[in-house]
């Protein structure tokens, strides 16, 4: 990672793939010699980004970070995001009539967002290898601003720094293999390990290659984070995480459900709620009023409940009970302080995870078949949002044992393979 302020260091081959992808369809040109460590000039400053820079960067050293060296003459630019901010809030999009009562300060504001060369270029080449890279982004800039001002935060830099924010907030992605970023297929652990590091890639880039505030860098390096340390990739815990971050973790969820076809507020509210703990209710408030307000209707899908749905959260159930009890009894048991502290960690969230189950009433639910169409909804949302919790966990603890030895890991595995064995 240090990579961005290194001298010597090689291009991200991920980045640099995204980048001479995104020159086939706009300018981007060397804004100085690209030059390796040895003096030897690869690239003449103003020379335009082509296929075989891909070849002549393969595996050299360079004096400077590749992102210092080109600047994207289109692609992204402060008139391209108004448009695209202005066609969004117009949108039929549940998101967008979200944050349409803050319009007027979040058009205002676009048009000065400090649009620094090095996140411009980043941005441009993110949007060419992956088109809904951009509408995600600008999605999240009118989210994120609109919470911000939605606060009476009224100073304009407080809303640019949270609309910078949501529209840089993955730019990390750009250096991670593309097969990791499917968000339509479950990651293994493989993959997980590979995706966890995004938020700190992105955190490090505008550190190092930007003059934005620290507290930006640091918000981005947060958005994943969640305040009972069961976020990544630091796993911080409540105050160590910053305001700005907090604010970003709550976007990310939004903008997570926005692609769902059935009620994708009610879904963030619920998502938002459904662990205490997780989310600063300060920011969390934004998305469930914008839920009460949008009145979804609940109804479609709603067939999708019942037995299934019943023996699914008998299962959770269960699996809840039965982890809970191995914690216990390897916590009995003379461990090494690591192996201590995987089994700690894994009581504290399963902990947590057993007061969302009693908070949502599931110990006295009704059986699915009998439910209405709102609690028949809820019941889906908690089968959902538990399963994807304990998934969650299985890979927090699974990362934890990584340095453990062998036979460590074995003594352990029973902890998270029960939850979802094999889908990690």
């Amino acid at each position: 990672m240090n990579a961005f302020r290194a001298v010597g260091s090689q291009p991200n081959p991920h980045a640099l793939a995204a980048l001479v992808k995104a020159s086939e369809t706009y300018a981007i040109v060397a804004s100085r010699d690209i030059v390796d460590v040895r003096g030897i000039k690869l690239w003449a400053q103003g020379q335009a980004v082509s296929a075989s820079l891909h070849q002549r960067l393969l595996e050299r050293r360079l004096e400077r970070p590749l992102e210092t060296c080109l600047e994207a003459e289109d692609g992204v630019t402060a008139a391209t995001l108004t448009d695209d901010l202005k066609a969004f809030i117009e949108s039929d999009d549940p998101l967008g009539v979200a944050v349409r009562p803050w319009a007027g300060t979040l058009l205002a504001q676009v048009r000065h967002l400090p649009l620094h060369s090095v996140a411009q270029l980043m941005l441009t080449a993110a949007m060419a290898s992956r088109p809904g890279t951009l509408p995600h982004a600008v999605a999240g800039m009118a989210i994120a601003g609109a919470m911000m001002a939605s606060r009476g935060y009224d100073a304009p830099a407080e809303v640019r720094l949270a609309m910078l924010g949501g529209l840089l907030h993955d730019l990390g992605e750009v250096y991670i293999h593309p097969q990791y970023l499917d968000y339509t297929e479950s990651l293994n652990l493989v993959g997980h390990k590979h995706l966890v590091v995004h938020p700190r890639v992105g955190q490090l880039l505008l550190m190092h290659l930007t003059d934005y505030p620290r507290t930006l860098s640091t918000a981005i390096g947060e958005h994943h984070e969640r305040m009972d340390r069961s976020g990544y990739p630091a796993r911080l815990h409540g105050d160590e995480v910053s305001d700005l971050g907090r604010l970003l973790g709550v976007m990310e969820v939004a903008l997570g459900t926005a692609r769902l076809e059935r009620a994708p507020l009610a879904c963030a509210s619920f998502a938002l709620r459904v662990v205490p703990g997780e989310f600063d209710a300060r920011w969390a408030s934004f998305i469930c009023d914008a839920a009460e307000k949008a009145q979804e209707d609940l109804s479609c899908g709603a067939d999708a409940a019942g037995v299934d749905l019943d023996v699914q959260l008998a299962d959770i159930d269960r699996q809840l009970v039965e982890a809970r009890q191995l914690a216990l009894d390897m916590q009995e048991q003379r461990r090494t302080a690591k192996v201590t502290d995987v089994v700690n960690h894994a009581l504290e969230r399963l902990q947590r995870l057993r007061q969302a189950w009693n908070a949502l009433g599931l110990w006295a639910a009704p059986a699915s078949a009998e439910a209405g169409t709102s609690e028949s909804f809820e019941l889906q949302l908690a089968q959902a949002e538990l399963s994807q919790r304990m998934r969650n966990f299985q890979r927090e603890c699974l990362l934890l044992s990584d340095g453990l030895s062998e036979a460590e890991k074995f003594r352990l595995s029973p902890l998270w393979r029960g939850l979802f064995d094999g889908q990690v």
